[in-house]
């Protein structure tokens, strides 16, 4: 999960937590008061029924109270009675429904059916009643006496449920603003780091110059800044180093190797020494050849890695590659290779011709190495489509398995028998290639065809 993921749901959570709780409380409250009330309208009117009846120490029509007490009687369910359970009073109400006596509790609510064709309170749709009951334990004439008063709430609970959904229904929509709400807010929490992390993946090996500008809070972020620049301070030394040496020692192995071979050549012509010395010396200038390329290929990749801009001027790729063919064609005829040139005019781009000529060359020269030893064949195509120039070299050969596909462009990588030493390569051609491709701003990648065909697609921005 994204951190603004977690970071919207701790904030909608305590949000909505907070909300709950806080509409719980509120509800709570405004449910207790009006019970509350009613609890001291039954008990007034309960005391009153007590006064009255010791007035007149007699049972007494209901009509008896309407003048003196303190809220109209036939609105409420009125019973009193003494302590073994004889009636000494009971209001009209009680010949409608019944309200059970309970022991272990003063006030409580209990709903009744009462039909609603012998009086109506209010009655639900299922002529269902909820009362709110009230016991007074007293004494009328020094007896113990209880006093059951109840009254019809149906109303109140309707007011109720009606608040009990609009606070549901504005938790809900509270619920929705909250997460919108809480995604912003951590979207505004995460945008230092965002352009923080885009700023630094855009600094790679060419680029290490490059640092992120400190924000202009003294804050946390401010010192992940700092950090991270320091960082790339120590990684862009260590790369230029690295690359200083590569280049350095390259070029302090050139001038021995071509002694060397000046030396062995000298010495194979000399008429002094037998043949089997001779081969051999042969086979020796052979592996200082080796060496040779792979130091050039050293030097040449070295520069390529130091430098960040190339020298563009316009060129035409079907000229370029024309003439590599016309440098190669005795090389290509001596290996009994056919070569198909299907590239046409119209194959303009802004380039750097000398880099741009050493990377058609490496792609030649593998196509050619790892072809077929009989029958050869080399094919040579490109388009320009949307403003892109694209250039396939394509080979016949042992081909290459899917699964090294990914790492041929890797420095001194080899497939196992197709790319031995046997063929003379270094294991840098395609790394060189990947190099120059880059720097133009391009693409390149090598497929492995079922028919048996291997190719290098080569993909660069027209620009003209």
């Amino acid at each position: 999960m994204k951190i603004r993921h977690k970071i919207t749901l701790w904030i909608a959570g305590t949000a909505l937590t907070a909300a709950v709780g806080f509409s719980g409380y509120i509800f709570h409250e405004l449910l207790e008061e009006p019970y509350k009330i009613i609890d001291r309208e039954l008990e007034n009117i309960s005391s009153a029924v007590l006064v009255r009846l010791a007035a007149e120490q007699k049972v007494t029509p209901i009509s008896f109270l309407e003048d003196t007490s303190p809220a109209p009687v036939d609105q409420f369910w009125l019973a009193v009675t003494d302590e073994r359970g004889m009636i000494l009073y009971q209001s009209e109400l009680t010949g409608f429904v019944d309200i059970p006596l309970r022991e272990d509790v003063t006030t409580y609510n209990i709903e009744r059916i009462v039909p609603r064709d012998q009086v109506s309170l209010g009655q639900d749709a299922e002529d269902e009643v909820l009362f709110r009951v009230r016991i007074l334990h007293s004494t009328l004439q020094g007896k113990k006496v209880t006093v059951t008063a109840a009254k019809p709430i149906e109303a109140l609970e309707e007011e109720v449920d009606e608040l009990a959904w609009r606070i549901i229904i504005a938790l809900i929509g509270w619920t929705f603003f909250i997460g919108i709400a809480s995604y912003w807010l951590a979207g505004r929490i995460l945008r230092p780091i965002v352009v923080i992390s885009g700023l630094a993946r855009k600094i790679s090996e060419s680029s290490l110059d490059q640092r992120i500008p400190p924000g202009k809070n003294n804050d946390e972020l401010q010192e992940l800044t700092v950090s991270l620049n320091r960082m790339f301070d120590r990684l862009q030394f260590s790369f230029n180093r690295q690359k200083e040496f590569v280049g350095n020692a390259a070029h302090e192995l050139k001038s021995p190797i071509t002694l060397l071979m000046l030396a062995l050549d000298e010495l194979s012509q000399s008429p002094h020494i037998d043949e089997a010395a001779r081969h051999d010396l042969v086979h020796q200038m052979e592996i200082l050849r080796r060496m040779k390329r792979l130091v050039k290929n050293l030097l040449d990749l070295s520069r390529l890695e130091q430098q960040e801009s190339i020298f563009s001027q316009r060129i035409d790729l079907a000229e370029l590659v024309e003439s590599v063919l016309v440098e190669y064609e005795l090389v290509i005829q001596g290996a009994s290779i056919r070569v198909d040139n299907q590239l046409k005019g119209d194959l303009l781009l802004e380039g750097d011709r000398e880099k741009l000529q050493r990377l058609f060359i490496n792609l030649l020269d593998n196509a050619w190495r790892y072809n077929r030893k009989a029958d050869g064949h080399i094919r040579i195509s490109g388009q320009k489509k949307e403003g892109w120039i694209t250039l396939e070299v394509s080979n016949t050969g042992p081909g290459i398995p899917q699964g090294e596909l990914g790492r041929v462009f890797d420095q001194f990588y080899r497939v196992e028998k197709s790319r031995s030493l046997s063929n003379g390569g270094s294991g840098l051609g395609l790394t060189i290639a990947r190099k120059i491709v880059d720097l133009h701003g391009g693409d390149i990648a090598i497929l492995g065809e079922p028919d048996g065909w291997t190719r290098v697609r080569v993909s660069l921005p027209a620009k003209i």
